[in-house]
């Protein structure tokens, strides 16, 4: 018999490619060069901008259309679907609270339906206490550094899955990686069957 989940999910580089789109927008918008591997280093050198400067972009960038129409491909809105019908799905994401509504738009438009709740917990906040809060049994993202902490709030460690083969999470061992939507759904099904 299967069990039925609750799986968190991280929003951008895993439900959408945040981070390729924002590097491509800024060197097109700001006459740069930077690469998806240095997307996480704020030298002045890679960004031609100070830290201040650097925030007040990245806010511009978030603000336009092709930011805000980001969204899962066909492929992986349906595994998301079918995922939907057996497990809650909780999307819990760091975009900050200002982000809230085109968020919704997109999962409205892309995935209605999926999702039981939407959880923001900021830049700073802790997806280790909302996944205790919900009891998560699986945190999908990108960021190794949300998994550890779920894992220190009570996340099971087979049921955190580093997501994507992104510069910033090749080198973290230990954990479950899934490299794209067809293995989230392979992982997920497995923990569901034990």
């Amino acid at each position: 018999m299967t069990r039925r989940l609750v799986i968190a999910v991280d929003c951008d580089d895993v439900l959408v490619r945040t981070t390729p789109f924002l590097v491509d927008a800024y060197n097109q918008r700001y006459g740069t060069n930077a690469t998806l591997a240095q997307s996480h280093d704020p030298s002045y050198e890679i960004w031609q901008a100070d830290e201040d400067l650097q925030v007040e972009r990245w806010s511009v960038l978030g603000e336009t259309e092709g930011y805000r129409d980001l969204g899962p491909d066909a492929t992986e809105a349906l595994i998301l679907h079918d995922l939907a019908k057996n497990h809650d799905l909780h999307l819990v994401t760091a975009r900050n609270e200002h982000e809230r509504e085109f968020t919704l738009e997109m999962l409205n438009r892309e995935l209605d339906g999926v999702f039981k709740s939407m959880e923001f917990v900021g830049w700073y906040g802790s997806k280790g206490e909302v996944c205790k809060r919900l009891g998560a049994d699986v945190l999908i993202d990108d960021n190794a550094r949300h998994l550890y902490g779920a894992i220190e709030s009570g996340l099971p460690k087979n049921g955190a899955f580093l997501f994507g083969d992104y510069p910033w999470n090749t080198s973290d061992s230990g954990l479950k990686r899934c490299l794209d939507w067809p293995a989230v759904k392979l992982a997920v099904d497995n923990i569901a069957e034990e």
